[in-house]
């Protein structure tokens, strides 16, 4: 027998390790590890399935909000190949955008496409980089909470995007 998870059940698990993104103060800061994030993206993007049926858009939406984390993270290609294989991969996301069917697809592309960008830039993540991914997660926040059933439901996706980019300060 499988469970489902339900919205209670990602606010609780999303209650004991996104909190510990929040910092409580600058020198108490419990930054989460690139394997943490993705289990709460995972965790969080699983309990999407009643409200985004779609396994693609889904799967659209995992990525684009762990490419955000490890470009806001300062994640980048160290090599020429790496960046050609960045190039490529930012050029079919691009295709795919075009042939997006909904908010929600279209504004997980879009925030893959820019965290992939910024990864296969050489210089350094600026402010200004960090506020365009954060951008980036609040629109897609936006659209994700537009397409739940109950208000309390789209404040849980707001909650998780505020707590996810308070990770971007570690």
């Amino acid at each position: 027998m499988t469970r489902r998870l339900t919205w209670s059940a990602v606010a609780a698990v999303a209650a004991l390790s996104l909190t510990a993104m929040a910092p409580q103060s600058a020198s108490a800061a419990r930054c989460l590890s690139g394997q943490e994030v993705r289990q709460n993206v995972s965790a969080f993007v699983h309990a999407l399935r009643d409200d985004v049926r779609s396994p693609e858009v889904r799967a659209e939406v995992r990525a684009g909000l762990i490419q955000t984390s490890r470009a806001a993270h300062g994640v980048k290609a160290d090599t020429p190949k790496e960046r050609k294989g960045l190039g490529a991969e930012i050029s079919a996301l691009a295709r795919q955008l075009k042939d997006a069917e909904n908010k929600v697809e279209r504004a997980a592309l879009i925030a893959q496409i820019h965290a992939l960008q910024e990864q296969k830039r050489i210089d350094h993540t600026t402010a200004k980089d960090l506020k365009k991914m954060r951008t980036d997660v609040k629109r897609l926040a936006k659209r994700l909470a537009a397409k739940t059933d109950s208000r309390a439901e789209g404040k849980q996706v707001a909650a998780f995007a505020h707590d996810f980019m308070a990770q971007f300060n570690c």
